[in-house]
């Protein structure tokens, strides 16, 4: 099955390429492939200052952990994608990268998780009672 899957991309790819040299030169294929490479190395270099920021909403409990996890994910598949060369592949990186698709597939890969996103409200503190049980023994002589 993932013969049929490899050969299937491999059409695509070739497809895609030939049709966007056919339009756009092979020059204007060589920059496509040159710029969407850097483009991924830009994005691999610099993901741990968004996966970063997703935590930090995941501390405020504004997404969930699964969410977190295919959010980062699904960024670095795309940024690899990026760098393969090839239209298609490119096509499927920018995909991969977009939040939309990327919880579509994650919700098709894994759907027992709960991939939506938690939005909680903040309680005043003052609604809050801060209770400790402590057990006394006592000796009994």
């Amino acid at each position: 099955m993932g013969l049929i899957y490899f050969l299937t991309y491999l059409f695509l790819e070739i497809l895609f390429s030939y049709e966007f040299a056919n339009v756009f030169t092979p020059f204007g294929l060589f920059l496509e492939v040159l710029v969407t490479a850097g483009i991924g190395v830009y994005i691999i270099r610099n993901l741990h200052f968004s996966l970063a920021a997703e935590m930090q909403r995941v501390i405020k409990r504004e997404i969930s952990e699964e969410e977190f996890v295919t959010s980062g994910l699904f960024r670095l598949i795309g940024a690899f994608l990026l760098i393969i060369p090839g239209v298609f592949s490119d096509i499927l990186g920018i995909l991969f990268l977009t939040e939309p698709f990327a919880r579509w597939v994650a919700k098709k890969l894994f759907p027992s998780k709960n991939f939506h996103t938690y939005r909680y409200t903040k309680q005043n503190d003052d609604d809050i009672i801060d209770v400790e049980i402590v057990e006394i023994i006592e000796d009994k002589k």
